[in-house]
């Protein structure tokens, strides 16, 4: 039952089209019969035909369509053969966690830890031995060729069998993949190619295969720790770490450019008694130090190139350590989403702000904020703020005379800065109530170096005035809720003092709203909104605020008598040339205000507490726009003939 109120929805089927939606539907009929099922595959050891078939979705990523390596592959599976191996990993997964197989560098795919991880623990290495004091930290990132589709299987069998595994279980898991083939989805309609066996390799998409991988390469470790004092492996306190692997993404790592050379000998021979096959072309050496120098490199006998910055798990490693071109990095990819998200947006049927703010939180922010906690302590992250700064004010399509902090403030978004710092101080405390359970952070914090890393974030966390100390002194839960409720209080007393000023909600005295403003979603006419926008702003198109833009070349009275300045409170109450649109559109809602102080009327009707008054307000703020641009264009049109 539990493995079928785990099924994910929304996962499209596989070659039997049961979709999880109808077993989701029916968990207890479902739970009898595949109970049944399920015995007899595991007394028998036959598993249904159509559980071993896979149908490949080819999906395009970039480049020549006509090349396949351009092509990233989606295995579907059979949804209820998904459940019957999730029933195998538990058993596996119990084995390889009881028997320690898998070791504390590998860090794909398991249970309390992250890429951030093992990002962490490279930069403290990198840190600690390219200090002036020791030189050097030589990193070679091996990229293996299509490493998960071309193990081979009997050798993984043999592993496994010599380990002592189950042999009921490694059975089953035999008889899973014995037999596996794919067809490949060749059109929209569905059509498929003809079926192709897969003889090699852990079944793509399967739920096993993650752990199959990192059980094949698991001693990998032992023929580099058989030789980690030839190698000259870095140490982190008591801990040898002369490699790191994040599944097949694996870098070796030695103090000197001899135990480096001595590594990749070693590596080179696991890899070709294992069948592995090295990518050259993508793999590199990476020397962390002081100094830009290049060395020869080699790798069973082909040249790798060393470079000065590498990807490394999603984030640039820069060999002084520098983190600008990960910011660079940053800011050209959140460029792209954007200019991206904002023509949608522009789009026919699309301008729907709450929308926009969820795809900017789901895309944008995640890909800004991938693994802050490891070079944001360490950045100036004043160009992200722009970029986000940016962002908002197109959204919202206000002048820059407009502050940052107003904007956030009415939408109640914390700036970029504010979010980063939340993740930085959650996976700082988060990595102390782990270490328990993860052993090589243990060795982080006992080790004799002091990474700058730690100071910075303490000094941060001081300067809020919270102590480092007595934070990690209390429960994670309540440590994180301070931290978070600090940083909040921070930003929100900032943004309410530079969020004043004339060109802002506050100027009228309207109250910040606690959320998103409801007329983001009431108002779905787009010039309606962006009419009501401008004046909560206080930027109404008026000769006032040319005025302000022409430092006073542009006379700030209204046309209407040339003797009262075009304000907000005179278009909206007072000026006779919008008489008519007052009348049609603010009747009601201005019987409402008789008897409240005159000043408090724009606000009145721009707090935006009835919808129906927003509604009149924007339809009419719509109206006196329309007649400001027809104004200008007669006038326009009268000074072109006076000039003829």
């Amino acid at each position: 039952m539990d493995l079928i109120l785990d099924l994910k929805t929304g996962k499209a089927p596989g070659p039997d089209l049961v979709p999880a939606e109808a077993i989701v539907a029916q968990p207890r009929w479902w739970a009898e019969i595949l109970a049944k099922v399920f015995d007899a595959i595991n007394s028998t050891g036959l598993i249904p035909r159509s559980w071993k078939e896979a149908v490949i979705v080819p999906v395009h990523k970039k480049g020549p369509p006509a090349d396949p390596e351009n092509y990233r592959n989606i295995s579907l599976l059979s949804i209820i053969g998904k459940i019957y191996a999730k029933f195998l990993l538990s058993k596996l997964s119990h084995w390889a966690n009881d028997s320690n197989l898998i070791g504390h560098e590998q860090a794909g795919f398991r249970n309390n830890y992250s890429t951030t991880d093992h990002m962490v623990i490279m930069y403290h290495l990198a840190r600690k031995y390219s200090a002036p004091s020791r030189g050097r930290l030589c990193v070679a990132f091996i990229d293996l060729k299509a490493a998960f589709d071309s193990i081979p299987r009997n050798c993984l069998w043999k592993k496994l069998e010599r380990w002592g595994i189950d042999r009921r279980l490694l059975w089953l898991i035999t008889q899973l993949h014995h037999g596996s083939s794919a067809r490949v989805r060749l059109t929209p309609a569905g059509n498929l190619s003809n079926e192709v066996p897969i003889n090699r390799g852990v079944r793509q998409g399967c739920i096993l295969a993650p752990l199959l991988f990192n059980l094949f390469i698991s001693d990998m470790k032992l023929f580099l720790n058989e030789s980690q004092a030839n190698i000259h492996a870095p140490r982190l306190a008591d801990f040898r770490c002369p490699l790191l692997l994040y599944a097949d993404d694996a870098a070796i790592l030695s103090y000197s450019r001899v135990g480096l050379c001595r590594a990749l000998k070693i590596f080179a021979a696991y890899c070709k008694l294992n069948h592995l096959t090295i990518n050259h072309g993508k793999s590199k050496v990476l020397v962390f130090t002081r100094s830009q120098k290049t060395y020869s490199w080699k790798l069973d006998g082909v040249q790798l190139e060393q470079v000065f910055k590498f990807k490394y798990l999603g984030v640039f490693f820069h060999y002084n350590l520098s983190w600008k071109p990960q910011i660079q990095y940053l800011l050209n990819k959140g460029k792209t989403i954007l200019y991206t998200l904002l023509q949608f947006f522009a789009a026919d049927g699309a301008s729907h702000i709450p929308s926009a703010l969820k795809v900017y939180h789901a895309k944008v922010v995640s890909t800004l904020c991938y693994a802050a906690p490891l070079w944001a302590p360490g950045s100036n992250l004043t160009s992200l703020g722009t970029l986000q700064n940016q962002f908002l004010r197109r959204l919202l399509k206000l002048p820059m005379c407009v502050s940052n902090a107003a904007i956030r403030l009415e939408l109640r978004i914390a700036s970029l800065e504010t979010v980063i710092w939340k993740r930085v101080f959650g996976y700082w405390l988060s990595s102390w109530h782990r270490l328990p359970d993860h052993y090589l952070f243990q060795c982080l914090w006992r080790d004799d170096f002091v990474n700058p890393w730690v100071g910075k974030i303490h000094a941060k966390l001081l300067s809020i005035g919270i102590s480092p100390a007595d934070s990690l002194k209390m429960n994670l839960r309540s440590a994180k809720s301070l931290i978070e409720q600090r940083l909040a209080d921070i930003e929100n007393q900032h943004n309410l003092t530079r969020g004043g000023g004339v060109c802002s909600p506050r100027y009228h005295g309207i109250t910040p709203p606690l959320g998103l403003p409801s007329y983001m979603s009431s108002l779905s006419s787009v010039p309606h909104r962006l009419a009501f926008i401008r004046a909560r702003f206080n930027v109404l198109p008026s000769n006032l605020l040319s005025h302000r833009f022409s430092k006073g070349l542009v006379s700030p009275l209204c046309v209407c008598d040339g003797k009262t300045v075009e304000s907000l409170p005179h278009i909206m109450f007072n000026c006779p040339l919008h008489s008519i649109a007052r009348t049609k559109f603010l009747g009601p809602a201005l019987l409402r205000l008789v008897g409240r102080p005159v000043e408090s009327h724009a606000a009145l009707l721009l707090q935006d507490t009835d919808p129906s008054v927003t509604l009149q307000v924007a339809r009419f703020l719509n109206a006196v726009i329309s007649h400001t641009k027809i104004t200008k264009k007669q006038q326009q049109h009268q000074k072109l003939i006076g000039q003829l």
